[in-house]
């Protein structure tokens, strides 16, 4: 049975995404496959190459393929890396005849919906050369998937495995009792995503200057190491608009503190211009509360507006503004999305759906290996005696 290899991110995995593959290398591991997570993350003094126009990618490239070069087996790549990745693959792909599944969490740079032509076109060909060295793709969701096969891919080799949901991490809290809705002395809004641009996270501190906060505060939870500037220009913002003994920033990395928001939030905010999935709003329906959220990209697979939460368009803290609003002055409401939304999780997006899925893609991908090489045997032998 040929190794697998994950070339992926941070160990243990910072992001959703990296959260997704390392559940997939766990898994495999269980069933006892030879398998290793090779974290990539621990070579970021390379990846800084990539800064350097055009070169840059080159010598990263290369040198990736002097340090990957003795991982020889099935190789499940991050895409986001497949930028450093390409020589490796090349050499994969044409001399040593393995397979590759790239697993593609989010495109940095390519839309389908850019209106921006040129931009659009470039980035179009850049990803379909990226992901023409994969035998197979993986994907949280049907959107992504669009935006695969947008770029020229043929959906057939685009599998959509959607994220599961860390029971054991999160504890289920009691049902949430309207009545302790009314008369919470400190209510809470909940937000959980790291502090980059694309997560809108600005707009919801403007969106939260804008309404009567009555005795709600605005919790925070984000990276704020890797995403400094961001976070400047987010604590900049609190503090211009005078709203530092109602807004608190969290670490993200205090998954125990995590737990504790989730538990006594009243309102999950996350207003994203660019989402894949969102495993986070797995983790707020869990715990029963209503979302708001943005219109845009996958988010509305997870989110239906006027069910299981409220949905807005991206960059607009007016309406922002106005969905959180409602949800405060109307406690009935929150409590029958935040139902909603835990029935929605409560039989479904279980890891252990999403990694048997993944196991049987590569079982395939192994027997058909096997196949190839015996058909290949068997040709040679009636040569040899033909």
């Amino acid at each position: 049975m040929e190794k697998v290899f994950f070339l992926t991110g941070a160990k243990p995995p910072q992001t959703g995404g990296e959260l997704y593959n390392y559940q997939l290398s766990e898994y495999l591991e269980k069933l006892g496959w030879e398998q290793e997570y090779v974290s990539l993350h621990e070579k970021r003094h390379f990846l800084r190459l990539g800064k350097i126009p055009i070169i840059g990618d080159i010598l990263a490239s290369l040198i990736f393929a002097i340090i990957l070069f003795k991982y020889k087996g099935i190789l499940v790549e991050d895409h986001y890396f497949s930028r450093y990745l390409l020589l490796i693959n090349l050499i994969q792909r044409v001399f040593i005849k393995g397979k590759i599944v790239v697993l593609v969490h989010l495109f940095y740079g390519y839309e389908s919906n850019d209106k921006f032509v040129i931009r659009k076109l470039i980035n179009k060909y850049i990803e379909q050369f990226r992901l023409s060295f994969a035998d197979l793709i993986v994907t949280s969701s049907e959107y992504s998937k669009s935006e695969i096969v947008s770029v020229g891919i043929n959906p057939e080799l685009v599998h959509v495995l959607s994220p599961g949901l860390d029971r054991e991490k999160f504890q289920l809290p009691q049902e949430r009792k309207l009545d302790n809705l009314k008369n919470k002395e400190n209510q809470k809004i909940l937000c959980v995503g790291n502090y980059v641009p694309r997560k809108g996270i600005l707009y919801l501190i403007e969106a939260f200057s804008q309404i009567e906060r009555q005795n709600f505060t605005l919790h925070l939870v984000g990276n704020r190491k890797n995403n400094s500037s961001y976070y400047n220009q987010l604590n900049n913002a609190v503090n211009k608009l005078k709203l530092t003994d109602c807004v608190v920033f969290h670490d993200g990395a205090d998954q125990e503190n995590i737990k504790k928001l989730y538990a006594d939030a009243d309102i999950f905010v996350l207003p994203s211009f660019q989402e894949t999935f969102g495993i986070v709003f797995l983790e707020a329906m869990h715990y029963g509360l209503p979302i708001i959220t943005t219109n845009v990209t996958a988010i509305p697979e997870l989110v239906e507006d006027g069910k299981n939460g409220l949905l807005v368009a991206p960059g607009d803290s007016k309406a922002l503004a106005q969905a959180i609003s409602k949800l405060i002055t109307n406690p009935d409401l929150m409590a029958e999305m935040g139902a909603v939304g835990r029935k929605k999780v409560a039989t479904s997006y279980y890891w252990e759906q999403t990694c048997s899925g993944f196991a049987a893609i590569i079982q395939d991908m192994k027997y058909d290996k096997k196949t190839a090489e015996a058909q290949r045997a068997q040709r040679k032998e009636a040569q040899r005696y033909g």
